[in-house]
């Protein structure tokens, strides 16, 4: 597949009975304005099983981009944007989708991996983030929803297509609104002050993508390893 000068970002639709999903309005404000010469490509998600992973593998297909992020809304906890570090190879739904499926241990892909990691430089996307004012952390759990679904399934179709596009995927905290409408109150985030946190992430993609360009090494899909296990304790 030849690559293109463009990115893809893609968020979800609203779930969970909630009117609005952050994400999806974070890539419908990216799409269509350049970042540093990238045209941005974007997509909105269904939130159903299967139907995620298959939409994000067409867009990919579709669109041929340079680059992969994928935004996600997180949970009522979230203070920061997240950069998810790897996908795990499992369903295991905490409320159902928006089909009514609920999911529970079993695997995104049969036979594939058990993990990737995520091909994109995270540590340099989260200080990216943190230098443009926004709070941001890196997180080795993107959970067992939609989210770590379309994630994986991003990794795995690249790593198996076409494993120079890089991925990955940020989480974003709940808006104030989503906030005011629930029982307890938590944490939440501006979206004026998410986007500029998603601008910064595709200014590092992009500076990532020269930089491979100008003959930098750039790395392919990372299966996660395994844990290694010492004579007389079981790998959990």
């Amino acid at each position: 597949m030849r690559v293109t000068e463009s990115l893809l970002v893609t968020g979800f639709e609203p779930f969970g009975g909630r009117m609005v999903n952050p994400s999806g309005l974070i890539v419908e404000a990216l799409g269509g304005s350049p970042v540093a010469g990238y045209a941005v490509q974007a997509g909105v998600l269904p939130v159903i099983r299967s139907v995620a992973a298959a939409r994000v593998a067409e867009l990919i297909r579709k669109h041929r981009p340079a680059a992969v992020v994928c935004f996600g809304q997180g949970g009522p906890r979230q203070t920061t944007l997240r950069i998810e570090r790897l996908a795990a190879n499992v369903r295991d739904y905490p409320i159902a989708d928006n089909a009514g499926h609920r999911a529970s241990g079993e695997p995104i892909i049969a036979g594939a991996p058990a993990a990737y990691f995520a091909t994109l430089p995270v540590t340099a996307l989260r200080d990216r983030v943190r230098a443009a004012g926004v709070p941001c952390r890196l997180s080795n759990s993107a959970g067992t929803f939609l989210c770590n679904e379309v994630l994986f399934a991003a990794l795995h179709h690249l790593s198996t297509q076409t494993p120079s596009i890089p991925a990955g995927f940020v989480h974003v905290p709940l808006l104030p609104e989503q906030v005011a409408g629930l029982e307890r109150h938590g944490p939440s985030m501006a979206l004026e002050t998410m986007l500029r946190g998603a601008r910064a992430v595709l200014a590092a993609v992009a500076e990532f993508l020269t930089d491979a360009d100008l003959g930098h090494p750039r790395s392919g899909g990372r299966v996660a390893p395994r844990p290694r296990q010492k004579a007389g304790v079981s790998a959990e």
